[in-house]
């Protein structure tokens, strides 16, 4: 497991979001230290419909950002759940309140190849090992390697993407 960054940054912004998934808001903050690599951070807060543990994780993370900011949450926090409309209207009171935040760094590799035929992606990627004659593109939780030849590449890129995922929230 990845070692957490503890990082006090200044919540800047709210947007209600709903989908096939379920409802919840994403929320904005801006690092204040230089030691981290990005400039912003985002994160989802889920909040349902349904009353289940990532929802409540969601919860706990608008309750403690509204607490932060001393503004009142409702008398049953249960009730936000499944409204992330008035979610965000009361995160919108919070917005420029300096927060501490716990975070769990995390990236994840792709393998692009262009090929005579189009684009070839392969995801989870671990490694990428060469040989004279192809690429053998390595993949995590013991998915099949994927071997793309080399003589219909014509160019190839291993691409990394990173994130942070938010585990906790504190007021500074």
């Amino acid at each position: 497991m990845p070692a957490t960054r503890r990082v006090q940054a200044v919540f800047d912004g709210v947007r209600a979001a709903r989908s096939e998934q379920g409802v919840g808001v994403w929320l904005g903050f801006l690092p204040r230290a230089a030691r981290i690599d990005i400039d912003r951070i985002d994160h989802y807060a889920h909040l349902g419909p349904e009353l289940e543990v990532s929802a409540i994780e969601g919860l706990g993370k608008v309750l403690r950002i509204l607490r932060a900011a001393r503004v009142a949450a409702p008398r049953d926090p249960k009730a936000l759940c499944g409204r992330e409309r008035e979610a965000a209207e009361l995160l919108r009171r919070a917005v420029g309140t300096s927060l501490v935040l716990e975070l769990r760094p995390r990236s994840r590799l792709r393998f692009v190849a262009w090929t005579e035929n189009g684009v070839e992606t392969v995801d989870h990627v671990t490694e990428v090992y060469e040989s004279p004659d192809a690429y053998l593109v390595m993949r995590r939780r013991g998915r099949f390697p994927v071997r793309v030849p080399r003589d219909v590449v014509v160019r190839q890129r291993t691409e990394c993407e990173r994130w942070y995922d938010v585990l906790a929230i504190e007021r500074a």
